[in-house]
């Protein structure tokens, strides 16, 4: 299954490099290895090595590490980093597939290390890619995803093409199908399917891929549709596992919907493919589920051929298995002692740094002793009326202390109610001139539209055309009426900021106490879009119509619903720049009438408040947000 997984995800390799067919790629080989035997030892070697190790990938893998080892040793003799790399890369690839993965954690490792000191970040990203796919392959799919996303930073370089950034998809995709997270598994699956159609690449796995996916959700028409496009795929590029393992999906998916002809069909056809006895692992899941079908259809001779010849392939498959799971704990052997190394240098770091601390402590007593006996020194030689005028005038100091000390919070008090309202202010000017905006591009539109209408029928009534001029007059008109309820829109949004920044007398007046609130949510929301326009939120309001007018002073209630609405969208926007995965911010203002009361709640899906600090909010002044931020 290890080596299955890494064709279907990465045979979209294969296709780049133009060897799908056998010819063609013994002929590339061939002509690479024409070259080898003319060039010099320099770099172009490194690269034929190289190129000629890759061609043997998928299908011999001995060849492919025995290439890559010689391109190694010329790299390194010429010192050619970059070379030495990839050669890293293609025998750490190699190793993985072959089920090595002590020796390909080995190379996987020496390349990071190598692409590190290099600063390439190409090399970083197949480096981490090749250590994503060594930890896949034991079953570690955590430590797997920590290097996928790893290489996923790495790839978004401008040196990253967008192939690079489709099989790294593809692989986090079947790594979140391994682990049954299949929304997640979904997602990548298509962003790769999208870079394969953007790069023009023929690729039958990621059909396969989706397929899976669909048909382990339930969605049978769906992943029908996936099979059935990747098997022209398949056998344009000659990948015949894709093709014996879309068979055999489609065979299980029919009989799960009953077909069992199609069912049967299917999985005759995957034991009846080409290629079929190069892949044992996919001819044994094609009788098996042979068997199965038979089984299920009651016959009972056909069941047990095909339970025979599961045998004889599991048969032969056991010591193939057994080699793997040696190698397997082998790899576990060496992380582990990789784990006990890492161990013993923290111990001795540890060790060191208490010893430092020791030696810090003793010098800091040697010093407090010598500065005592110097103080006490210095005390007895003082005389008395020295140590009393001293008292005196260290009160003196105090004193003047203590009375700079509150001018100068008197002063802070005053700058900090300044600075709330300016900040209040510059959030509610921004917060209007975005809703009036809105109206004056309407008007300032619909009013080049007339000027255009009104020309051409002047031209028309010129030449004669009434009918043609008329009907330009009635556009004329819609557009008119158009201008004058916009400009009506945005006149009444002056004339209700005018009515709110009026002097407060202190009197209370009738007011719409929902127009209210969503009025001063989309002034909070806009005014912090001004700042930061990368910023958004869903708001979400429930008033209660039945309130409506209550008697309120609405300057001060204003203030209050801001203040409450600032902190809102502050502390959704500070969750957000965490970077929760699936975090939608979330502003929800509503109001309720409760017998002769009226509610008003709001509510976010921020950080909310610490328990500490619970008994401190309603103190004049107390703010949790960092200083020059919008107050509590």
């Amino acid at each position: 299954m290890i080596k299955l997984f890494l064709i279907l995800v990465l045979s979209l390799l294969s296709i780049r490099k133009a060897n799908g067919q056998d010819s063609n790629r013994d002929s590339y080989r061939d002509s690479l290895r024409q070259q080898l035997a003319t060039v010099r030892e320099d770099t172009s070697k490194v690269k034929l090595h190289y190129d000629i190790g890759w061609s043997f990938v998928f299908f011999d893998e001995d060849s492919a590490a025995h290439f890559a080892k010689k391109g190694l040793d010329v790299a390194r003799e010429i010192n050619y980093k970059h070379g030495e790399a990839k050669c890293l890369w293609l025998l750490a690839f190699s190793l993985s597939l072959l089920g090595n993965f002590p020796g390909a954690l080995d190379f996987g490792l020496k390349e990071l290390t190598l692409a590190e000191s290099l600063k390439d970040t190409a090399l970083l990203t197949e480096a981490n890619f090749v250590l994503m796919t060594c930890y896949w392959s034991q079953g570690d799919f955590k430590t797997a995803l920590d290097y996928a996303h790893r290489t996923e930073l790495f790839s978004r370089s401008p040196k990253a093409d967008a192939t690079t950034r489709s099989r790294l998809f593809g692989m986090m995709g079947a790594t979140y199908l391994q682990t049954n997270q299949l929304d997640s598994a979904l997602y990548y699956g298509l962003e790769s399917f999208e870079l394969c159609k953007k790069t023009n690449l023929v690729w039958s796995g990621i059909y396969l891929h989706l397929g899976n996916i669909y048909s382990k959700k339930g969605l049978t028409d769906l992943a029908l549709e996936y099979y059935r496009k990747g098997i022209p795929i398949a056998e344009e590029t000659h990948l015949y596992i894709d093709l014996v393992s879309i068979y055999i999906e489609l065979s299980k998916v029919f009989e799960s919907t009953g077909l069992m002809d199609s069912a049967f069909y299917y999985a005759q056809k995957s034991l009846r493919q080409k290629g079929i006895h190069s892949f044992p692992d996919g001819a044994l899941r094609a009788v098996t589920q042979l068997a199965h079908l038979y089984d299920l259809d009651g016959n009972r001779d056909s069941t047990i051929k095909y339970l025979k010849l599961s045998i004889d392939l599991r048969e032969k498959l056991f010591s193939r298995e057994k080699t793997r799971e040696a190698n397997s704990l082998a790899f576990n052997e060496q992380l582990h002692k990789q784990e006990l190394a890492q161990k013993t240098e923290q111990d001795e770091l540890k060790y060191r740094n208490r010893m430092k601390t020791y030696i810090l402590s003793a010098g800091l007593a040697v010093l407090l002793l010598v500065a005592v006996g110097l103080w006490r020194r210095n005390v007895f030689r003082q005389k008395s009326f020295t140590l009393l005028q001293k008292q005196k005038e260290e009160t003196e100091n105090q004193k003047s202390k203590v009375e700079r000390t509150l001018e100068e919070l008197r002063i802070t008090q005053s700058q900090l109610i300044q600075s709330e309202k300016m900040a209040s202010l510059g959030e509610l000017t921004a917060g209007i001139a975005h809703e009036i905006q809105n109206p004056l591009n309407f008007v300032n539109n619909f009013s080049g539209v007339n000027e255009e209408l009104l020309t051409e029928m002047k031209d028309e009534l010129t030449k004669g055309k009434i009918e043609n001029a008329l009907a330009l007059a009635t556009d004329a008109i819609e557009n008119q009426k158009k201008i004058n309820h916009h400009g009506n829109r945005a006149d009444a949004i002056v004339k209700g900021m005018l009515q709110h920044s009026r002097s407060n007398s202190g009197q209370k007046e009738p007011t719409d106490i929902n127009a209210l609130l969503d009025e001063y949510l989309r002034l909070a929301y806009h005014g912090l879009r001004a700042k930061d326009n990368s910023f958004n939120a869903t708001m979400k309001t429930d008033f209660d119509e039945s309130i409506g007018n209550i008697n309120i002073i609405p300057q001060e209630m204003g203030r209050v619903i801001l203040n409450l609405l600032h902190n809102a969208f502050y502390t959704v926007r500070e969750k957000k720049k965490q970077g929760g995965e699936g975090y939608e911010p979330t502003v929800s203002v509503s109001s309720k009438k409760i017998n002769s009361i009226a509610e008003i709640r709001v509510k976010d899906n921020g950080n909310g408040i610490p328990q500490k600090i619970l008994d401190k909010i309603f103190q004049p002044f107390f703010t949790t947000n960092p200083r020059g931020k919008v107050p509590d």
